[in-house]
């Protein structure tokens, strides 16, 4: 090991009931040592299905699956960041459950 970094992250949004149509928000915090070097994720898990890549922040450049449009926030600062995750006009398809993952690299 070269050493170790101190890291983690929270999502803030628990089950949330809206109806189509609605804006929804999604958010995901993270608390790293090095702010200038990681990488951000959002997947998303169908029911019955596993989860599958959905979204992703490398730094300041962005990367997101075909299929869904998207549109992320990145705040950061020296010791907390945010990353989060708007989704305009949901749909019942939107139904699943969403998660966020964090790796400095």
């Amino acid at each position: 090991l070269r050493g170790s970094t101190g890291q983690s992250v929270k999502q803030t949004t628990g089950i949330m009931t809206v109806t189509e149509g609605q804006l929804v928000s999604l958010h995901c915090s993270y608390e790293a040592q090095f702010r200038d070097r990681h990488y951000l994720f959002w997947y998303i898990q169908p029911p019955g299905q596993p989860p599958k890549f959905l979204l992703a922040s490398y730094s300041k450049q962005a990367q997101q699956s075909q299929g869904f449009q998207a549109t992320h926030n990145l705040h950061d600062n020296k010791q907390k960041g945010t990353f989060n995750m708007e989704k305009a006009a949901i749909q019942l398809k939107d139904s699943a459950v969403y998660f966020c993952a964090f790796q400095e690299r």
